[in-house]
């Protein structure tokens, strides 16, 4: 099951449509609003890659996000007005990327029918597959290819479902920020984009002929997409993250959740866990048992997936966000997993500014995939 919404323009701000195809050469200012931290990116769409100029991280204010939702956009807004203002940020058109287990994504066969008719048929179709009030949602479709059934013509469409209150929010968002508002993305569609083509990652080819997951690793939840010929077939969200960590040790500790993280950034590796444990292989030893936890989900998750149709497979993991930090972690997830695991460090179709620094860039990869427009 795949998405590739493109809720932004057609749902913000219609008159930008043809705007946008205009645009794809120009700065833009890609928003990724995350439970721990906020990241902008600027940068443009040069032909199948991205060119990222600059790259900003601040901490998200306490309370004001969750799972999607910007609880507390006053204090968003003053965060990110702050960083405008003081870089002397003068890029106007924006993005947003935003991942939320409210938004609803599904792969479906509808009759055959002209691209002018498939919005409405889409809108009816899905209320066949979900239960929920159309009027409170934006549904956006990718037609993923024509087949034929009972000799029939029919269409195969990757369809994601999102609530309405959580787009009005961003836009409102970028709009309070004097912000052109030109697409709001899910993050799963912006990092299929990346893999839609050929792609070297850490300077090795990966082959487009193979099916990978995606995983991002993220402070408060783990964001799971199975990428195959780069069309998105199936994407999950496991609760917990990198928190969940960070309150283990901090119980285990008597720390505060801070000094707790911190602890973890300073000792934190799954390399040559020891049988008897000192201070600091009791903070692994907790790293440990909560990643089991996370991978005993998704080794469920690709059972299901590789169970679901004949010839589904999972030849390569690619891991990013900032719990894919740990030492020795992609290693211990190709032995747990028996599939090999990389972290994503380079990609060949994003090109840095010379003077830019993205040895971090597991941090703001769904920024930078969100610039690619198609």
């Amino acid at each position: 099951m795949g998405v590739d919404p493109k809720i932004p323009h057609k749902s913000w701000n219609p008159e930008l449509r043809n705007e946008v195809k205009n645009l794809y050469s120009r700065k833009v200012l890609s928003i990724d609003i995350g439970t721990a931290n906020i990241k902008i990116v600027v940068g443009k769409q040069i032909n199948k890659a991205i060119s990222v100029e600059k790259k900003y991280m601040i901490p998200t204010p306490p309370n004001s996000y969750d799972d999607g939702q910007l609880l507390m956009p006053e204090k968003l807004y003053q965060e990110i007005h702050r960083l405008l203002t003081s870089e002397k940020i003068r890029v106007k058109k924006a993005i947003c990327t935003v991942e939320s287990s409210s938004i609803i994504t599904r792969e479906i066969i509808i009759p055959y029918a002209k691209v002018k008719d498939l919005k409405n048929l889409v809108k009816f179709e899905i209320q066949q597959y979900l239960p929920i009030v159309i009027e409170e949602y934006l549904v956006e479709h990718k037609v993923i290819e024509e087949i034929i059934e009972e000799d029939t013509k029919k269409l195969k469409l990757q369809v994601a479902v999102l609530p309405k209150k959580i787009a009005l929010a961003y836009l409102k968002l970028l709009q309070s920020l004097k912000l052109k508002p030109l697409a709001l993305d899910i993050q799963n569609n912006g990092i299929s984009k990346l893999f839609e083509y050929s792609v070297d990652i850490n300077n090795e080819n990966s082959s487009f002929e193979k099916t990978v997951a995606v995983i991002d690793m993220g402070h408060s939840q783990i964001n799971l997409s199975i990428i195959d010929k780069g069309i998105q077939r199936f994407s999950r969200i496991i609760p917990g993250g990198g928190k969940n960590m960070d309150i283990n040790i901090a119980n285990s500790f008597n720390l505060s959740i801070k000094a707790a993280e911190e602890k973890k950034i300073e000792y934190g590796s799954l390399e040559n866990l020891k049988d008897e444990l000192s201070s600091h292989d009791m903070v692994n030893e907790l790293i440990h048992s909560t990643l089991v936890v996370w991978l005993e989900d998704i080794q469920r998750i690709f059972k299901y997936y590789t169970s679901r149709n004949t010839g589904n497979r999972i030849d390569e993991i690619y891991i990013y966000g900032g719990s894919s930090k740990i030492k020795g972690l992609d290693q211990f997830m190709s032995t747990f997993l028996d599939i090999p695991t990389f972290k994503i460090e380079t990609m060949s179709n994003i090109k840095y500014v010379k003077e830019l620094d993205m040895k971090d860039l597991e941090y703001y990869l769904n920024a930078v995939a969100s610039i690619i427009r198609r």
